[in-house]
């Protein structure tokens, strides 16, 4: 073996030391079911690790990016746990759940009583929850414009204001955002702050997609299977032909998509061999993480009359649909309806009961094409 292929065999185990590390304190930090795994041997992957490495012990804002579920909450927490905040609080929030302003405001910021309708006590923000430690931002592309400007302000000078209080509060928190979005063409169309992106990319970490990472997700299934023996007790694997079909599989859904895979071909086969009927039927629906095209979603809810609430609004919430997805499924609905959004909803499926539900889910969370 050459020199350089002795360095890059030590440099690999190296770095496969520092996943297992990661996992390890995981589970002492949290438990077993919170465990964070990061499985691969890929270039790639291994230089994210590597990253990881330089980048953990500073306190500087780090910004994640990757598609969605290729591992950017598993990453935001591997930061955590090798920093010297370990042991400090971990607050993650998922920024497309609070649309509207006043909410997002005060989920981030906390609010003082009397402070907006509906405020009928003082509440503490996730920032001060988060005070001292680690607050964790995920799809911050979807981040209320009106939080967008508490957060520069958070960023820059390390203070907040509640909503409705009098005063400032100061905060020490190391902000870890991440999103699967393009945020310089969000900059451009004015819906992300060109100074807050900046703010946040003090350090840039981006995650890989699955398909990049050449044998990885061979790896990832064996992975996956050895902990489903350990929790159920039966050794199974996955036949030549079902990895020969999954060997020529992009991931569109990327890590997320494969244990979900792994974990339906385990639960579906008979014997210890899993088959491509076991599983080959979910490829393109496992946890609605496929990029489905407006065309796709519009003959599930229209032609095969499945629920929109479930297809749509559970995945766009889960991140497993993006925003420009849903506009598109709106606009061809808007066009086969002639602009009438009640229209729109008999075709969809959804009775005039759930007019103002729809309404305020596609305003909350700027849908309307």
């Amino acid at each position: 073996m050459s020199a350089a292929s002795r360095t890059e065999t030590l440099a690999e185990a190296f770095l496969g030391d520092v996943a297992l590390q990661v996992r390890a304190l995981s589970v002492e930090t949290w438990d077993e079911s919170k465990a964070v795994e990061m499985v691969g041997r890929h270039p790639a992957f291994l230089a994210l690790l590597g990253k990881l490495l330089r980048v953990a012990p500073h306190d500087e804002p780090v910004l994640i990016l990757g598609e969605s579920g290729s591992g950017k909450e598993a990453l935001a927490q591997a930061l955590y746990l090798l920093g010297p905040r370990r042991g400090c609080a971990f607050v993650a929030v998922n920024c497309p759940q609070y649309q509207d302003g006043h909410l997002t405001v005060s989920e981030l910021f906390g609010h003082k009583r009397g402070s907006f309708t509906g405020a009928i006590a003082d509440r503490k923000g996730c920032f001060e929850t988060a005070d001292g430690g680690v607050i964790f931002l995920d799809e911050i592309a979807d981040l209320h414009m009106s939080a967008q400007v508490m957060l520069l302000r958070a960023l820059a000078a390390g203070e907040f204001q509640p909503l409705g209080a009098d005063g400032r509060r100061q905060v020490n928190v190391r902000v870890i955002a991440a999103t699967n979005r393009p945020l310089d063409k969000l900059m451009v169309a004015e819906e992300f702050r060109h100074d807050l992106f900046f703010r946040l990319r003090y350090f840039l970490l981006s995650v890989p997609p699955l398909r990049a990472r050449g044998d990885d997700w061979l790896l990832l299934l064996q992975y996956v299977l050895e902990k489903l023996h350990g929790k159920h007790g039966v050794a199974k694997r996955f036949s030549q032909e079902s990895l020969d079909l999954l060997s020529g599989y992009d991931w569109p859904g990327n890590v997320r998509q494969l244990i979900s895979v792994a974990t339906m071909g385990y639960a579906l086969s008979d014997g210890d061999l899993i088959q491509p009927e076991d599983f080959e039927e979910h490829l393109d629906l496992s946890g609605a993480s496929q990029l489905d095209s407006a065309e796709d979603l519009y003959q599930r809810i229209v032609t095969r009359r499945e629920d929109f609430w479930r297809v749509v609004h559970d995945a766009f919430m889960a991140r497993d649909l993006n925003r420009a997805q849903v506009r598109a499924l709106i606009a061809k609905g808007l066009a086969d309806s002639k602009g009438s959004y009640r229209a729109m909803m008999a075709l969809l499926g959804l009775p005039p009961s759930d007019y103002q539900r729809f309404m305020d889910f596609l305003r909350h969370n700027r849908l309307k094409p």
